[in-house]
């Protein structure tokens, strides 16, 4: 028997959400980056990985790209899936550059039925009481995330980061628009 899985964005209608910096010391971040996500997220060292780190230490500037996974375990049939990448080039000898962010945040829900009774039971379970818990684990997984942004903007002393606003009416609200092109901030 098949699989039925639902995927939401968590950063409706936007898809994605950037941060660029410009300024000294761009690297400072990355030394503690991987404790602050797992702390931020709540999540085991296991479930927090860098899948890739490159240096490009040839010249002047240094340029560095790096990308991080985070997985959550949000309930028995729901997983939070964040992915993180960051570009950037420091020069050597000022330690100034800069370097952007980008963002982005899914919630993936997965139920594998045995047999025909057990599907139909799922669904009238979701229809009378998943579907709430399913929105509150999206304006979860966008409180992660503005928690995450405004670290970073503490850190480099940035101004404001908005994402989307952080309510299950906003998320009700935002499923019927036209998801907009991801803006640079």
């Amino acid at each position: 028997m098949g699989k039925l899985v639902i995927t939401e964005e968590c950063l409706v209608p936007r898809r994605l959400t950037y941060v660029n910096y410009k300024g000294p010391d761009p690297l400072a971040f990355l030394k503690d980056f991987k404790t602050t996500l797992r702390f931020i997220f709540e999540v085991s060292t296991t479930r927090c990985m860098e899948r890739k780190l490159l240096w490009d230490y040839t010249g002047d500037p240094l340029r560095f790209y790096s990308e991080w996974w985070l997985r959550k375990e949000m309930s028995r049939f729901s997983n939070m899936r964040i992915s993180i990448r960051v570009i950037g080039h420091v020069y050597k000898t000022k330690n100034s550059g800069d370097f952007s962010l980008e963002l982005y945040g899914v919630v993936e829900h997965k139920f594998e039925p045995s047999n025909w009774l057990t599907k139909y039971v799922w669904l009238l379970y979701n229809y009378m009481f998943y579907n709430q818990v399913r929105e509150n684990q999206v304006v979860r997984c966008r409180n992660y995330i503005q928690a995450f942004l405004n670290w970073v903007k503490e850190k480099y002393n940035l101004p404001a980061v908005t994402t989307p606003e952080a309510s299950a009416e906003a998320f009700r609200d935002a499923l019927g628009k036209v998801p907009a092109e991801p803006e640079m901030s």
